[in-house]
């Protein structure tokens, strides 16, 4: 791995987050220039020694929480031109643990981004205004390393699961999904979620723009997929939900979701105790009313207090 100081100030495209018709690009000053080399020293298909590229690839300024780095690899390849290995080009997977490809932000802004969100339920603003001081990223910027970057991420990790589920699957005869939506913040689309009941492991996420039975039915027709077969599936009554579900898993039975149907169940019963409470008051008034009085004030160590005599 090459490493060089560097002085010269890298100029980044205007900031999504800066309001206002004319956008001014910001200078950021990296404290280090790094230079990667591949740890792999060997052709993986002939095992000749690697010879590096005379260009760089994934150069780019990468903005953690602590500093500012500028980040390049040096690529590797086989010197035989008839081998696999010619053909590729690899990479340093130090550089790469860095930052996300296509992202300019690192690792640790990511996960700073994604503890606030999923442990404190932070609006996008909030963990902007937390990050302002160590890292230059806009609002918008921040939703979308969220939603567009930590999820995706999120559910490859879930897929490390498949061991576990395919012995739920083996030992109950199939999957049982949980499907739920999470309320929207501001103007954002609801994120509905499907989990496997048994483990609770995430089978698949997203943000659903309209929730009619066509948009439920392509969100779940990717597990259709899944070599293990759907036994069941439980969610709440969701206009467009329940026929969706009919339809992409017609051999699957159904049920609601007893958390909702209980809650949706008290809802009419708190209504109707509070309309008989109404009642009540009303009716012990006019039958009590002239039993009540208002003793008159009177000069008392409790000066403003005020006496009211019951039944």
């Amino acid at each position: 791995m090459g490493k060089v100081s560097s002085r010269t100030p890298y100029q980044r495209g205007s900031d999504a987050g800066q309001e206002g018709p004319m956008r001014t690009p910001k200078r950021l000053y990296p404290e280090e220039r790094l230079i990667y080399h591949p740890e792999l020293l060997t052709c993986p298909h002939c095992g000749d020694v690697l010879v590096m590229c005379n260009y760089l690839a994934w150069d780019k300024t990468v903005h953690m929480l602590d500093r500012v780095l500028s980040v390049a690899s040096r690529p590797g390849r086989c010197p035989h031109s008839t081998c696999l290995g010619a053909r590729m080009r690899l990479l340093s997977a130090t550089a790469q643990r860095l930052a996300v490809p296509r992202s300019t932000y690192g690792y640790d802004v990511l996960v700073r981004i994604a503890w606030w969100r999923q442990e404190s339920r932070a609006p996008y603003r909030e963990i902007h205004a937390e990050l302002a001081s160590q890292v230059r990223i806009s609002v918008s910027h921040v939703g979308y390393l969220y939603q567009q970057v930590y999820l995706p991420l999120l559910a490859c990790h879930e897929r490390q699961h498949r061991d576990h589920l395919a012995q739920i699957a083996t030992a109950q005869g199939g999957l049982i999904l949980a499907l739920d939506g999470l309320a929207p913040q501001g103007g954002e689309p609801p994120l509905w979620c499907i989990r496997e009941l048994t483990s609770g492991c995430i089978l698949r996420s997203g943000w659903l723009a309209q929730q009619d039975q066509p948009t439920f039915e392509a969100f779940l027709n990717p597990l259709t997929h899944l070599e293990w077969p759907i036994l069941a599936g439980l969610s709440d009554k969701q206009t467009g939900l329940v026929p969706a579900v009919a339809t992409v898993f017609p051999n699957s039975r159904y049920q609601f979701c007893q958390a909702h149907y209980l809650r949706n169940l008290a809802e009419p019963l708190a209504a109707a105790d509070v309309a008989l409470q109404g009642e009540l008051r009303k009716t012990v008034r006019q039958q009590v009313a002239h039993l009540l009085r208002q003793e008159p004030r009177t000069a008392s160590s409790h000066a403003g207090g005020l006496t009211v005599t019951g039944l």
